[in-house]
């Protein structure tokens, strides 16, 4: 029977050394990664400022109406007020 032979390969740390290939598009593809979060991150912003937007819109609008509601109550409240007023005869002493 023959001997097998053992072949040693050098040390390179705790990671095995990574093929050229993948050596060359890793870093780009890091950088890719990384862009794409930042895009995303500035998606989901945009996406909920619109949101917040939207709510303070419908807030402003509700607040409009309850201003329109509390001067035509208040215009209410004048024309009853003038009308009292000005519906008294007049007494020969003033």
């Amino acid at each position: 029977m023959g001997r097998a032979t053992l072949t040693l390969y050098p040390v390179t740390g705790f990671m095995p050394a990574l093929p050229p290939g993948l050596t060359e598009w890793l870093p780009s593809g890091f950088i890719t990664a990384f862009l794409g979060l930042l895009w995303y991150e500035q998606k989901a912003g945009e996406a909920r400022l619109n949101k917040r937007m939207d709510e303070l819109r419908e807030d402003q609008k509700e607040l409009r109406q309850d201003m329109k509601d509390g001067l035509t109550r208040l215009d209410a409240k004048m024309d009853r007020l003038l009308e009292a007023r000005f519906t008294q005869p007049v007494s020969p002493e003033r």
